[in-house]
């Protein structure tokens, strides 16, 4: 009887693990929809995944079936992402938009991005970051020079 208890809350456990990879979940104070178009508002904070993303507003621009395309974040952007071979990246900045198709990140004036547990920083007016980690570019501007800090690894 304990085994088929077990048995049947590891098959609960494993299907709420894969729903919650694919759920987002949004919590902010005003969400107002206008066709392929959704601003959020008001302290927004979503999380899909392990990846979390706060910011003071959110548009989601969508397809015909209403599935996200790209997110673009405005105001005291914050983030925590974990790529494709499991590093965890923190960060900031100004602006950040998300192109879902290409599964590549753009954040904007003032961007910082740390990886967690090791010296690996990137800061610049733009950097672009792919979702899997296969590539990172930092853009920096005349007076504020654009600028990597990284660990050389064996």
């Amino acid at each position: 009887m304990l085994y088929r208890f077990f048995l049947i809350l590891c098959c609960f456990m494993m299907g709420y693990a894969k729903s919650s990879k694919n759920t987002i979940d949004i919590v902010a104070e005003h969400f107002k929809s206008v066709g392929n178009t959704t601003t959020i508002t008001g302290a927004v904070k979503i999380k899909k995944g392990n990846d979390t993303l706060t910011a003071d507003t959110v548009v989601v621009y969508t397809d015909k079936e209403r599935k996200p395309i790209s997110y673009e974040a405005k105001g005291n952007v914050r983030f925590t992402l974990i790529t494709d071979d499991k590093r965890e990246l923190h960060g900031k900045s100004k602006r950040l938009v998300y192109n879902v198709v290409k599964d590549e990140y753009r954040f904007y004036d003032d961007a910082v991005v740390q990886e967690v547990g090791k010296p690996n920083t990137l800061k610049g007016n733009e950097i672009v970051l792919s979702g899997n980690g296969d590539y990172a570019n930092v853009v920096g501007k005349k007076d504020a020079p654009a600028r990597i800090i990284f660990s050389l690894e064996k």
